[in-house]
């Protein structure tokens, strides 16, 4: 079965459609992002235009390395306790992935860590979810998996079911031009691994054949 995100917004400035996305969701989101999004001024804007389409928010900006429980437990007790709609996640990976974990557990009991390898199925549907990325490479926010760290015992958990993907996903390529140069080269050999790696999977689907094989040729274009 292929799961994608029910909307995906691509394109140059798409990010300014945050505000009419959201206002669909609910009342009042709650941001997962990082300082390093603060400091470009990404946080700023997207709390701007959520203000013109009289959406409140709530910010969370702890995530600062690869994400873990700390960081899902945090953000979930303030997300419960500001009694937010929905969440917007903003930045790369990390970001994402935790913002993932919040969504499920926010209407779902329990510790991430008890969803790991379908041990645990979300029997109620999670709070809506935009994803909004910020780098290329972990494709995170037009997937259905999330990887949590376990602080106890440094154990990388994955967890995947459909619960997990992003209602909407707005990619901007214009948010990435504020990398520096190392990580937009090692974001793009991860998009280029991850192509490589969907096409020669057995588990390969037609549609993604097409994805994986339109992303290869891109990578390769942009090289030359």
């Amino acid at each position: 079965m292929l799961l994608t995100p029910g909307k995906i917004l691509y394109g140059r400035q798409s990010f300014y459609n945050i505000g009419k996305e959201a206002r669909k969701q609910g009342k009042k989101a709650f941001i997962i992002s990082d300082k390093v999004m603060e400091g470009l001024g990404y946080v700023a804007e997207c709390v701007q235009r959520l203000q013109e389409e009289n959406v409140k928010c709530v910010i969370y900006l702890g995530v600062e390395t690869e994400p873990t429980d700390v960081y899902v437990r945090e953000a979930l007790e303030m997300f419960q306790k500001e009694n937010c709609d929905f969440v917007i996640s903003l930045g790369g990976g990390s970001c994402i992935d935790t913002a993932k974990a919040v969504a499920v557990l926010a209407t779902n009991n329990g510790y991430i860590g008890d969803f790991r390898g379908g041990g645990k199925i979300a029997s109620h549907k999670p709070v809506p979810h935009i994803a909004i990325p910020t780098t290329a490479g972990t494709g995170s926010e037009a997937t259905d998996a999330t990887v949590i760290t376990n602080t106890e015992n440094d154990v990388k958990m994955m967890m995947k079911q459909p619960a997990f993907m992003p209602n909407v996903a707005i990619v901007d390529p214009m948010l990435t031009l504020s990398a520096p140069k190392s990580v937009t080269a090692a974001t793009g050999v991860d998009a280029l691994s991850h192509a490589i790696e969907a096409y020669i999977s057995r588990k390969a689907h037609p549609m993604t054949d097409m994805l994986a094989l339109s992303a290869m040729k891109l990578r390769c274009a942009v090289n030359s």
